[in-house]
């Protein structure tokens, strides 16, 4: 009987102990635990660029008072269609605009040149005021870029083509840029132009906010500038039904008219590469 009985307790030790080490199956993870979703990239330009189509008429719902203006004043532009969260997206197919050149500077070479339309016009509009510091060229580094504002789940106004971040200025006081020249306080030309570039953008209006370094550490090395006010117009006349006879597309001009200030060269790099936030390449 004692032989029967031992052997009942080891047989039900051993099944006991062989359903604790096997793996249940179907086995749910515990509740209350996700599994966590891919971080977003920073930047989605990227993915969503090859989405964007040419045309050349606008659609429902785009600025065409806008569109009629720029065609009005001669501002060649190639107008596009589904470009996130723009909603009169076009490229300027000039580097000029009011008599200030846009030069793309040397750390963001890949970035889109295209804009609100609104933005373009009131970059017009800005033009005589910056020549009134002697500016001759903007260097800018962003444009639509699709986005968060930093630290916020919010997107900038980058995504909607309605800001620009410029580095650097040249022009009768030389070249100048942010991360070098800024300088709050000093009196030096060019650090007296990068403040009263932003000075005027600033109190003409045509803008609603003009970030700079003093603002904080996420624009050490540029200013922004964003939000065109829709008050502001080119002072030309104009007719809607143009656009319904586009003209025939022209040919983008040579982005690169200057090499002494072209931010692109090519070409082997006459000194080791230098981080972004330096300056250029070439000087």
């Amino acid at each position: 009987m004692r032989f029967f009985f031992t052997t009942f307790l080891i047989l039900s030790f051993s099944l006991s102990a062989g359903a604790q080490m096997s793996p249940a199956k179907g086995k749910t993870p515990a509740k209350g635990k996700t599994r966590a979703k891919p971080k977003e990239p920073w930047n989605k330009t990227p993915m969503l660029i090859k989405d964007i189509k040419r045309i050349s008429v606008p659609t429902k719902g785009m600025d065409r008072d806008c569109l009629a203006r720029l065609k009005a004043a001669g501002i060649p532009y190639q107008l596009f269609d589904n470009v996130a969260h723009v909603t009169t997206p076009i490229k300027p197919l000039t580097t000029k605009l009011g008599g200030v050149v846009y030069r793309r500077a040397w750390n963001n070479p890949d970035a889109p040149w295209i804009m609100e339309c609104k933005t373009v016009e009131n970059l017009i509009l800005a033009g005589p005021k910056l020549q009134k510091w002697g500016i001759a060229s903007m260097y800018w580094n962003s444009a639509w870029r699709v986005t968060q504002v930093e630290g916020k789940n919010q997107l900038s106004r980058h995504a909607y083509g309605e800001a620009l971040d410029v580095t650097a200025i040249d022009g009768s006081f030389g070249y100048a840029t942010l991360v070098n020249h800024w300088e709050s306080g000093s009196r030096s030309p060019k650090a007296r132009a990068l403040h009263g570039v932003t000075a005027a953008l600033r109190d003409s209006g045509l803008f609603s906010s003009v970030l700079t370094p003093a603002y904080n550490a996420a624009h050490r090395d540029h200013f922004h500038i964003d939000s065109p006010s829709r008050t502001h117009k080119l002072a030309v006349k104009y007719d809607v039904k143009s656009l319904e006879a586009p003209d025939k597309t022209p040919s983008t001009p040579d982005m690169k008219p200057d090499a002494r200030r072209d931010h692109e060269l090519q070409g082997p790099l006459p000194r080791p590469y230098e981080p972004p936030r330096s300056r250029p390449r070439h000087y």
